[in-house]
C-alpha cells in the first residue's frame, strides 16, 4: 500500500492503473485475517486506554477540587491524609528508580514540598494527586475500587445505587435488581476486556477475536460504566459541599408538587440560581438550581431575610417529603 501511494500513475495510462489495482486486491487478500488482528487488537489497545486514561484524570480531578473546597488540610478525612503520605513516599521511590516514564516530569522536591505544605501550611496545600493512581495499571474492577477506596469512596456501594448503571442494565441485559448480582458478572465486560488487553500486551496467542460487532457490547457498557464512576464522584463531592460549604434546612414546611420547597429560614439572603443540595433516603446527593422564590405569594429573584420568616423556593423535579434539602452557607 505504501509503494502505490507513493507511485505516480499516469490517468492516460490504463494498463498501469490495471495493474495496481490488481497488485492493491491480491495484497487486500492476503492480508485480510493479519489485518482483522491488526483492527482487533488495536480497538481493545484503546478501549483499555480510555478506561485507564479517565479513572486517572478523574481521580486526580477529584482530589484538585477536594483540596480546593476545603481549605484545611486537617479537615480532610483521616484516611486521605493517611493514604496521601504513605503513597507520596512511594511516588517518590517510583521516580527515583525511574520505574516509570509516566512520572519524569515529576521530581522528588516537588513531591515533598507538596508533603511538607500539608503539615506546615495546612490551609494552603495541594495534593499529589500522581501518588493516588500509582497502582493504576490493569484496571479491571477490583482494582478501581481499590483506587476509589484510598479517595475514601466506596465505589461498589455507589455504583449498585447508580441510576445510570442500573436503567442500562435493566434495558440491555433484562435484569432488574443488580444489588444482589455477583461482581464478576455485573462487570465481566470490564474484566474481560482487561484480560485481552493483558493477552495482547503480552504477545500471547490471539484465540478468539471479537468482530465490530461483538465488540458493540464492550463499548456501549464502557462507556455508561465511565459515566457511572464519574457520576459516582461527582457524588462524593456534593457530598462534602454540603458538610463544608452548605448548611441544612432545618425547619422543613412541606413539599408541593414534587418541586416546590417550602421551609423556614433566618438571616439570609437568597437569589434565584442559588444551588439547593438534595440529600435523598437511600444516601444520593444532587443538586439543582432555585428557579422562582416566593414570599406570602410574591415572586421575586432575591429576597433578604433577617428574622424567621417562611419561603418557598422551586426547582425541578423531583423532590420528595423525606428528602434532607441543604442551602449555600452565609
Amino acid at each position: 500500500m505504501n509503494n502505490l501511494v507513493e507511485h505516480t500513475v499516469s490517468q492516460t495510462n490504463n494498463e498501469q492503473i490495471e495493474s495496481s489495482l490488481s497488485t492493491l486486491s491480491e495484497h487486500h487478500r492476503s492480508f485480510g485475517t493479519d489485518k482483522k488482528i491488526f483492527e482487533y487488537k488495536a480497538s481493545i489497545i484503546s478501549l483499555y486506554g480510555l478506561l485507564e486514561k479517565y479513572v486517572e484524570i478523574w481521580i486526580k480531578e477529584y482530589l484538585d477540587s477536594l483540596s480546593s473546597l476545603v481549605t484545611e488540610y486537617n479537615k480532610i478525612d483521616e484516611k486521605i491524609r493517611t493514604n496521601h503520605f504513605e503513597l507520596s513516599l512511594k511516588l517518590i521511590n517510583t521516580i527515583l528508580s525511574r520505574e516509570s516514564a509516566k512520572y519524569q516530569h515529576l521530581t522528588k522536591e516537588q513531591v515533598l514540598k507538596k508533603l511538607n505544605e500539608c503539615i506546615i501550611n495546612p490551609i494552603s496545600y495541594k495534593f499529589n494527586t500522581e501518588a493516588f493512581v500509582l497502582s493504576s495499571g490493569n484496571l479491571k474492577h477490583k482494582q478501581i475500587v481499590k483506587l476509589f477506596e484510598l479517595i475514601n469512596v466506596s465505589l461498589n456501594d455507589a455504583l449498585k445505587k447508580n441510576q445510570t448503571l442500573i436503567q442500562y442494565i435493566k434495558n440491555e441485559k433484562q435484569i432488574k435488581n443488580i444489588s444482589n448480582l455477583d461482581i464478576d458478572i455485573l462487570y465481566y465486560e470490564i474484566n474481560d476486556l482487561v484480560e485481552r488487553r493483558n493477552q495482547i500486551a503480552h504477545g500471547s496467542e490471539v484465540l478468539e477475536l471479537l468482530s465490530i460487532s461483538g465488540l458493540e457490547p464492550y463499548i456501549q457498557f464502557l462507556e455508561k460504566y465511565c459515566q457511572a464512576l464519574l457520576e459516582t464522584l461527582v457524588e462524593a463531592f456534593i457530598k462534602k459541599e454540603s458538610i463544608s460549604t452548605f448548611q441544612k434546612i432545618e425547619k422543613v414546611i412541606q413539599i408541593f408538587g414534587n418541586r416546590v420547597l417550602a421551609f423556614e429560614i433566618e438571616n439570609y439572603t437568597i437569589q434565584v440560581g442559588d444551588m439547593l443540595i438534595i440529600e435523598t433516603t437511600e444516601g444520593n446527593f444532587y443538586k439543582k438550581p432555585i428557579l422562582t422564590i416566593q414570599l406570602n405569594n410574591d415572586s421575586s429573584t432575591e429576597l433578604i431575610i433577617t428574622e424567621k420568616t417562611n419561603i418557598s423556593v422551586s426547582v425541578e423535579t423531583k423532590i420528595k417529603e423525606n428528602q434532607t434539602f441543604y442551602i449555600k452557607k452565609q
